[in-house]
């Protein structure tokens, strides 16, 4: 399945969206320890922005956005630090790294 929608509509169509917050569907889990996203946000029926990739998926195929607009990039990147980023305390840090330290251990 091919989508007939070009890059530059693409581009406009994912800003609207993020500009209004109207995503057709998504999910978007982050993970504070490694300071990582996983998930999408759906901006067209067969379009989404998938964020473990970062890249947007085109049905099957997949283009990076750094590849096609670096501005569409810095906007995503910073809609997620607004909407799903969450503060740890110095605790959590501490207990996060000692759990990894342990997992590189065994």
């Amino acid at each position: 399945m091919h989508t007939t929608i070009s890059i530059p509509q693409l581009e406009t169509i994912a800003f609207q969206r993020l500009a209004n917050e109207n995503f057709i569907t998504g999910e978007v889990d982050f993970n504070p320890t490694y300071g990582v996203y996983t998930g999408y946000l759906q901006i067209t029926p067969t379009v989404c922005i998938d964020f473990t990739d970062s890249k947007f998926c085109l049905a099957d195929e997949g283009e990076k956005i750094s590849d096609i607009s670096s501005e569409l990039e810095s906007a995503i990147e910073n809609y997620l630090k607004d909407n799903y980023s969450t503060q740890m305390n110095e605790d959590e840090y501490d207990f996060a790294d000692m759990r990894i330290k342990l997992q590189k251990e065994y």
